[in-house]
């Protein structure tokens, strides 16, 4: 089976002109033939990752998409980006509170990211309270799958996201 993070690549390549994964073991990844790059600061979790995809980033937003979210549809990726000008941060909320990392960062987000980062303050929900945000509310039902965003935090979510990937490849 893939992995997650093939997932959400082949989601997601085809829509932007640059495609960057950021993540703790960069060599880990070398299959996907796309830059990968470690935190440029250690130990900062979400933050330190969204800020190291905005250092890295050529364009001046980028989408941030964490690989524990590999049923999230394309079609609300489009969206989001489509929607996202004008914004530090576009994110949505899927019923269950904000989800800041299936969101759309701008890079004017890094000055207050280095604030953060030099007063030891690493939560992400503490960014949104400083820069523009508009969070996209997606009524349940809005996509076709009850697993759309479905998150994996726990070795037995993994073995059901395991188990709908496998039933997506059966039904195709």
């Amino acid at each position: 089976g893939k992995k997650l993070v093939q997932r959400v690549h082949e989601k997601v390549k085809n829509l932007f002109a640059e495609t960057i994964v950021i993540a703790n073991k960069p060599d880990a990844l070398t299959f996907l033939d796309i830059p990968v790059f470690p935190d440029l600061i250690a130990n900062l979790g979400p933050l330190g990752g969204i800020y190291t995809a905005l250092k890295h980033s050529f364009f001046p937003q980028c989408l941030v998409i964490a690989c524990d979210l590999p049923f999230v549809p394309k079609e609300l990726i489009r969206s989001l980006c489509d929607d996202a000008g004008g914004y530090d941060i576009l994110s949505i909320d899927f019923g269950r509170g904000v989800e800041p990392l299936c969101a759309v960062y701008h890079q004017d987000c890094i000055k207050m990211i280095e604030n953060q980062i030099e007063s030891r303050n690493y939560k992400v929900s503490d960014l949104f309270d400083h820069v523009t945000v508009k969070i996209k509310r997606v009524p349940k039902g809005q996509f076709a799958s009850s697993y759309d965003f479905f998150n994996i935090n726990t070795p037995e979510d993994v073995k059901k996201a395991e188990m709908i990937m496998k039933e997506d490849e059966d039904r195709r």
